[in-house]
């Protein structure tokens, strides 16, 4: 490096910290220790699971971080990092991979120093070791080491739930035909050293898949003759999905109905299998085994080593960077699970004189947004028989519904501060009286009536008559439209909360009394986007409760350019991925989940999301008002 170029890369650092407070001495010997390397567009320069050998000072150009699996297909960015930042600091003082993918955005010119430069380096100069310890110990880099050694045994395995499918399943898995008989497909399955088999008709299109269970419960069992064709014993109900789903939603999909393999199709045409095996090698306890333990379980001790086992799985997801919208469909799901197993121990018996009954979720769990500190929000909804009155059918319900909501605080899921639960009377109504209630609520709405929209319109069948859920769905959605006012108000009250940043960038603090210095990422943040996206949903005809969903549905009915949907459902999701790395974090170290952070404790990475996200709730409610309020009522 010639000499005026070195002088100019000081004088570069210099403004930089921690350059700014360090010996110039030691500026001097690691510029000459560094050399210059130029990237061109759309070159990886670190990957996932390949160790770091090299800290990068970005001279000239942008390099993008792309969540895992952004590779192939999607690239979906968590940030860019510009002129004068450097990467991965945090990787190479832990000694470890990065989790992410780091690419040029288009031709860059970087700064090289090797590992051991930076180990001299942190070795010579106290403010710079002090710096990169200080950077390594912010809050997320503190988590993932909870994480690692939480998994420790496990650190070498990569679970899959980001990636498409295409690149997780099995191409071409054995097949067998319909009309082929039993024996046949089974001396082909133990040639191949299979345990399962895709029975498929000529052209590709799967007919169901044949295993050893069935094999078991089909076949040996009932005693069926093995010259009999393999269509009469296959399973028919399996799952299908397209290579260009996620490893999610094949979770999602395995949950539902506890099978163990998602066939691959397009165009009805068989193109791979996914075991659950593949999916989930990373986890002591998998999600479908989790799931299959709730379904069988006859106790509340047994659904509560389940709740248990939920925690640990959806921890070794926060430890892999899977999306937060992901894990908290994926808890939502389990506890749905573990709420539907509970309703039926303690409801299944009862005698409810024939009426149709249909409880429903609420709030976050009505959204399919639960975290880890999530309190119980639910309802009760009934039809009557003939002869039968609705108090008389409420007296019957209240008692239960009052053991369940018990039941479901035993099992870690707490009792609503606001009584908003099934054995409160106010929760326990009939079709009519839900009918008149937000009757009520949308023609006089009050700022009591305000906030109940917020709870009670997300609401989502999870036992029962699902008929009763759908139909007041829909008679709300006919009721809701074109009602002016309601929205003018419901909007009004949405914007009584704003993003907390400031003219310059910066971030409006708290002096909370138990967290002073904090921003409450939870209703200043995640609840801009929830709030938003239910006006939206409802002023669209969109019949969905999650808010990405309803964001990404409202944007397509309403002809939002793609780039600020996408925007704005990507900022929702780093919000609820912080807020859950957050709450877990407390959890793990003995203390409460909360929603209260310091985002200047956050690592630069991080906080630079945070307060882009912020200014996306930002620009989404400026939206809001600009569609509810900016008009004549």
């Amino acid at each position: 490096m010639h000499r005026h170029e070195a002088n100019e890369l000081i004088l570069e650092l210099r403004r930089r910290n921690p350059f700014d407070r360090m010996n110039e001495d030691h500026i001097r010997w690691l510029v000459k220790h560094m050399d210059l390397v130029k990237f061109p567009q759309d070159t990886i320069i670190i990957s996932p699971n390949i160790p770091c050998d090299s800290l990068y000072f970005i001279h000239q150009g942008v390099i993008v971080i792309e969540a895992m699996g952004g590779v192939t297909e999607g690239k979906r960015i968590l940030a860019e990092l510009v002129d004068g930042e450097s990467f991965p600091l945090e990787a190479l003082e832990e000694h470890r991979s990065v989790l992410s993918y780091w690419r040029a955005k288009s031709d860059t010119l970087c700064y090289r120093v090797s590992s051991d430069v930076f180990e001299k380096l942190k070795s010579k100069s106290t403010v710079f070791a002090e710096f990169c310890k200080y950077r390594a110990a912010s809050f997320f880099e503190q988590s993932r080491r909870a994480y690692r050694l939480h998994f420790s045994h496990q650190s070498e395995e990569q679970q899959l739930l980001n990636i498409s499918l295409s690149l997780i399943m099995r191409p071409n898995p054995p097949t067998a035909r319909p009309k082929q008989a039993i024996k046949e497909v089974l001396t082909l399955m133990q040639v191949l050293g299979e345990e399962v088999i895709v029975v498929a008709n000529e052209d590709g299109r799967p007919q169901g898949l044949f295993t050893l269970r069935d094999l078991l419960h089909n076949v040996v069992i009932p005693g069926v003759n093995l010259e009999n064709s393999i269509d009469e014993v296959i399973n028919v109900t399996f799952k299908t999905l397209p290579p260009t789903a996620l490893g999610y939603e094949a979770a999602l999909a395995m949950i539902e109905d506890g099978s163990s393999h998602i066939v691959v199709i397009e165009d009805q045409r068989l193109q791979g299998i996914v075991s659950e095996k593949e999916l989930f090698n990373l986890q002591r306890v998998s999600l479908t085994q989790i799931s299959s333990e709730i379904r069988s379980a006859n106790s509340l001790e047994l659904l509560k080593r389940s709740f248990r086992d939920i925690l640990l799985v959806t921890e070794a997801m926060l430890i892999q960077g899977v999306r937060a919208d992901q894990i908290t469909q994926i808890i939502s799901s389990l506890n749905d699970q573990i709420f539907a197993r509970t309703l039926e121990l303690e409801m299944g018996e009862e005698d409810f004189a024939g009426a149709d009954v249909c409880w429903m979720a609420l709030g976050s769990e009505g959204r399919l947004e639960q975290t880890f500190a999530t309190d119980q929000d639910n309802a009760l909804i009934f039809r009557a028989p003939k002869g039968m009155t609705d108090e008389a059918i409420r007296a019957r319900l209240l008692p239960v519904a009052q053991r369940v909501n018990r039941a479901l605080d035993d099992l870690g899921f707490p009792l609503c501060k606001g009584n908003i639960m099934a054995g409160n009377p106010a929760c326990c109504l009939s079709f009519n009286e839900w009918q008149k209630k937000f009757e009520e609520w949308i023609e006089k709405p009050s700022a009591e009536a305000l906030l109940n929209a917020s709870i009670f319109f997300d609401f989502r069948h999870l036992y029962g008559e699902v008929k009763l859920s759908d139909r007041l769905r829909s008679w709300l959605a006919a009721k809701v439209t074109g009602n002016t006012r309601f929205f003018h108000l419901l909007t009004e009250n949405t914007l009584n909360r704003t993003p907390p940043i400031g003219f310059f960038r910066d971030f409006i603090l708290e002096d909370h009394e138990e967290h002073p210095k904090t921003i409450d990422i939870k209703l200043n943040g995640v609840t801009l986007f929830v709030d938003a996206a239910r006006i939206y949903a409802l002023a669209s005809g969109v019949t969905r409760s999650n808010t990405k969903q309803r964001l990404m549905a409202a944007g397509d009915v309403r002809k939002w350019p793609p780039s600020e949907t996408t925007a704005c459902a990507e900022a929702f999701s780093f919000l609820q991925s912080l807020r859950v790395r957050h709450q877990f974090e407390l959890q793990r170290n003995g203390s409460n989940p909360h929603n209260r952070l310091n985002p200047y404790e956050l690592n630069n990475l991080d906080r630079k999301a945070l307060l882009e996200s912020l200014r996306q709730a930002g620009k989404l409610q400026k939206r809001l008002s600009k569609d509810f309020l900016i008009r004549e009522i």
